[in-house]
């Protein structure tokens, strides 16, 4: 079976001319194919860096593209650097479901499931860590070998723990929102039960456990964004838990409380530019 590229759509979304490509591949980690995309610079050049988004609960890889992309890709574009963007978990035909937003389809927690029925499909930490970035890099091959990791929500929760886990593979890392303590939050213990087995077993992938875990050196700043008006804030988010964390391991992080925001992608349209701009300053040192 070819593992060929199918384009799903291209379409220009910067004034100077950067594309945005939505891309079928079939996924050896998944098990089925799997849909991301990938805005590329005009005229880009080889090494050009990339930047992974880690969306967040209920959504795929056309939230930020629509609600955010309009402000980020144009920064992109500007500092030269490509985006991917996954989806959030395997969806289709075969692939276990449950009613609820915060678990199963849209909700994949970007972990490796080992319990029955999702441990066949639902493998999306190996998906995003080494499957995509080894993909794109063999199919686009000007892209990389340089890249950092950012996201919201679930997705915010993504990128810090699989930087924290791998610092050596990912440049820099920031997020928006992020659920920095799974396992003293709903929705992280409701996953971790799911797809592991045990809240326990998600000790592996808290970033506020790994965040206490970290050499001072791993990154030189973790940066977060968090809305003071987001409705998540106090039950599932818990960036208070993080800083201390990092504090006592002498990790530099830099947390932002942006007074009056939610959770929403206002909040990350509004900034989302300085994280492009963190990540270029890493990613092109």
């Amino acid at each position: 079976m070819t593992d060929a590229p199918k384009i799903l759509k291209k379409v220009l979304v910067t004034a100077k001319g950067g594309e945005l490509l939505r891309i079928s591949h079939m996924s050896s980690a998944i098990g089925i194919p799997m849909t991301f995309a990938l805005f590329l610079p005009k005229d880009y050049k080889p090494k050009t860096p990339l930047l992974f988004w880690l969306s967040g609960l209920t959504c795929d890889d056309t939230n930020f593209s629509m609600k955010a992309g309009p402000i980020a890709f144009a920064a992109a574009e500007e500092k030269g650097m490509a985006i991917v963007l996954p989806d959030t978990s395997p969806r289709g035909e075969g692939v276990p479901n449950v009613d609820s937003y915060d678990l199963g389809v849209g909700a994949g927690f970007y972990v490796n499931a080992t319990e029955e029925p999702y441990s066949k499909h639902y493998k999306m930490y190996d998906y995003v860590t080494d499957e995509l970035p080894s993909y794109v890099f063999k199919h686009w091959p000007d892209l990389g070998p340089s890249k950092s990791i950012f996201g919201h929500s679930m997705g915010g929760h993504g990128a810090l723990t699989i930087a924290l886990k791998d610092p050596s593979s990912w440049v820099s890392v920031s997020a928006f929102s992020p659920i920095c303590n799974p396992t003293a939050c709903p929705w992280g213990e409701k996953a971790f039960t799911a797809y592991l087995g045990s809240v326990e077993k998600g000790k592996a992938h808290d970033a506020t456990i790994l965040v206490g875990e970290a050499s001072s050196d791993s990154f030189d700043s973790i940066l977060i964004d968090q809305g003071t008006a987001d409705e998540f804030l106090p039950s599932q988010l818990k960036p208070e838990a993080f800083e201390e964390a990092a504090k006592k391991a002498s990790v530099n992080v830099q947390v932002n409380m942006r007074e009056g925001f939610d959770h929403s992608y206002y909040f990350i349209a509004a900034f989302v530019e300085d994280h492009i701009n963190f990540h270029s300053k890493r990613l092109l040192a």
